[in-house]
């Protein structure tokens, strides 16, 4: 007994560690819920803010060339995309705190009657523990590959002929991301602290979306895991006549405490998930159309570094996807178990309860972007078919040029 105990146990404290490593990315900009330090997140936001400031003045200044306009929102909607994200952390920082206090308290053998439902709970945590993996060790690598792009491509400082002299020649300067730059870049001295002062942009910017990602991650797969849970006692009411009472309010509490979790995690990511959605289908959109550009120019241009981008942006949308339909699919379950938990048997005041609630479970937990979409397997089918029409605006553009 005391074997399966501890395996019980430990089968626990690694389904919430996604929490941990989510603790970890967090306080370095300072949002740990369960323990925020809004003063060096006040310090490292605005140090965003100044950055993506600039990023809008490049943008100012690109207007009248259609391919650099297009280049710099490649990277500045993904940016913006991160800074909500970021932004939503804080203010919505009190309900996810009250949401993973939930969760760590889920992580005792003493949240569970018997092994078999720390089994089925245990499934939940480790799928969500393998998709925050994978969203933490992308962001690293997406944001340390990004930064260095420059050196890794050779194309940092570039040594172009002067026509007029046959001596002289011109350097330029490839910094990592389309900030502008006030000043003008005449040296290598200037060019590398102008380099530096962009770096503290990667961590932020990763400890950001990974912070984000990861809670809501561990949060959706939680809640679900729970919800099975919960799925089962309902089923096992009518074994136990004798309790239906007591039972039924253990069950109800229950119900409720994941049913707040979940609104709570809705609430939170409501707003982060509607301007990924928006900016998603316009970066598919500018994607699409540098594919198609880049095949226009000639086979030698290498396009594999967009298809990896569109990729990327599918995945994350189809990870959405997943986690919406693991709480619509559970909260459906937790539905149809008080259908069948033989209600009609009964006494009257547990009925009436069991009505109350199967009421509610019609109204089903899920993701949704603003108050707008519900997320589900039918958003990427949405998105591809937004973006294509949009596409084929901008395509318009590539014909005329091509007359």
């Amino acid at each position: 007994m005391e074997e399966y105990r501890n395996r019980d146990e430990r089968d626990l404290e690694n389904g919430v560690r996604a929490f941990y490593w989510g603790r970890w990315m967090s306080r370095w900009i300072g949002v740990w819920p369960l323990a925020p330090n809004f003063y060096l997140f006040n310090v490292t936001f605005a140090y965003f803010t100044a950055v993506m400031l600039l990023e809008y003045v490049d943008l100012f200044f690109c207007l009248p060339n259609f391919e650099k306009v297009l280049d710099n929102l490649t990277e500045n909607l993904s940016f913006t995309i991160i800074y909500v994200r970021t932004l939503m952390l804080r203010v919505h920082n009190h309900k996810l705190g009250s949401a993973i206090r939930e969760c760590l308290k889920d992580s005792k053998v003493s949240a569970f009657r018997n092994s078999k439902e720390i089994d089925m709970f245990v499934q939940y945590t480790k799928e969500g523990k393998f998709f925050a993996k994978f969203v933490i060790a992308f962001a690293a690598m997406t944001e340390t590959s990004w930064y260095l792009r420059p050196i890794t491509s050779h194309t940092a400082i570039k040594v172009i002929p002067n026509n007029e002299t046959e001596n002289n020649v011109t350097l330029k300067f490839n910094l990592p991301f389309h900030f502008y730059v006030f000043y003008e870049i005449n040296s290598v001295k200037t060019y590398f602290l102008t380099y530096l002062s962009h770096g503290p942009f990667v961590p932020i910017n990763g400890f950001g979306t990974a912070s984000a990602n990861c809670f809501l991650i561990a949060l959706s797969f939680h809640i679900s895991g729970r919800m099975a849970v919960l799925a089962e006692r309902i089923k096992g009411l009518r074994d136990n006549p004798a309790t239906y009472k007591k039972e039924l309010k253990l069950i109800i509490d229950e119900h409720i405490r994941l049913l707040k979790m979940g609104e709570d995690v809705k609430v939170s990511y409501a707003v982060n998930l509607l301007v990924y959605l928006l900016n998603g289908t316009i970066l598919l959109c500018i994607i699409g159309y540098q594919i198609l550009l880049t095949l226009t120019i000639g086979p030698k241009t290498n396009i594999m570094p967009l298809i990896v981008y569109i990729m990327t942006m599918y995945m994350v949308i189809a990870i959405f996807c997943i986690l919406s339909e693991n709480l619509i699919a559970e909260s459906q379950k937790v539905s149809e178990a008080f259908w069948t938990c033989g209600w009609y048997d009964m006494p009257p005041d547990c009925r009436s309860d069991i009505y109350y609630c199967i009421a509610r479970a019609q109204k089903p937990l899920g993701l949704t972007a603003g108050k707008f979409l519900t997320f589900g397997y039918g958003t990427i089918t949405d998105v591809t078919r937004t973006a294509v029409g949009y596409l084929s605006v901008l395509r318009n553009f590539l014909l005329l040029e091509d007359e």
